[in-house]
């Protein structure tokens, strides 16, 4: 019977106008019928109260708990209801199991991104090729132990701008950003790169792979440095 209590309120409500109506309808005196007109318009405003205190207090819970998961707070929930169990009752426990999935699969994918970030970190500080990690978002250069090596350097990282404005780096930038920015797919081309670290500086075949996000949007690109004389065959 609780369970269905709010469709009871409504349909005493509805009753209770309906028999209102109806008592104020008949042609004969309504001396006697004054009193049950009063009955059922308390009757009718209880059940109003009620419905109106409990969609009205689900909203604020409602509300509350969409601007947390908006603002992406998986650890929020609705506080249940003690004091009745019906439909809203029902209706918050639903949530809140909703509330639980999203707070397993929001750590799955974290626990996901943080396996894929390591096995790629691993892979490109062990390969055995020159590669430079371009983090578009953060704008920065990440050079593995090879790539180091190619430009005998010991610095790891270095932003965009510490490359892209040298002078002697104009070819490779346009490379770069024509790479990244229009064409978005793999590209191999001979060029000098010049590091703002110990002078260094290094001629070679640099293809670039950019990896792109589900809108298009290049996000990294792995830049692959051979020496010249390893150029692959057209």
């Amino acid at each position: 019977m609780f369970k269905h209590l709010m469709k009871i309120a409504w349909f005493g409500l509805l009753a209770s106008y309906i028999a209102i109506w109806a008592t104020l309808r008949r042609e004969v005196s309504l001396t006697g019928s004054y009193e049950w007109i009063a009955w059922l318009g308390i009757l009718g405003f209880v059940f109003w109260a009620y419905l109106a205190f409990r969609l009205s207090g689900f909203s604020g819970k409602f509300r509350n708990f969409s601007r947390q998961i908006i603002a992406g707070n998986y650890e929020t929930g609705i506080r249940p209801t003690r004091f009745v169990r019906d439909e809203v009752c029902s209706l918050e426990a639903l949530i809140n199991k909703i509330a639980d999935r999203l707070r397993f699969f929001d750590a799955l994918r974290a626990e996901k991104v943080a396996i894929s970030t390591r096995a790629r970190e691993i892979i490109h500080e062990r390969s055995c090729e020159s590669i430079v990690f371009a983090d578009v978002d953060a704008a920065v250069f990440r050079f593995n132990k090879e790539a180091r090596a190619f430009f005998g350097v010991d610095q790891e990282t270095l932003s965009f701008d510490a490359i892209e404005k040298r002078p002697e780096n104009a070819a490779f930038s346009a490379f770069f950003r024509d790479t990244i920015e229009r064409d978005k797919v793999p590209h191999g081309e001979r060029l000098a790169i010049s590091l703002p670290v110990r002078g260094a500086a290094r001629e070679a075949f640099v293809e670039i792979v950019p990896i792109k996000d589900r809108l298009e949007k290049v996000r990294v690109a792995l830049i692959f440095l051979r020496e010249p004389d390893r150029e692959p065959a057209a």
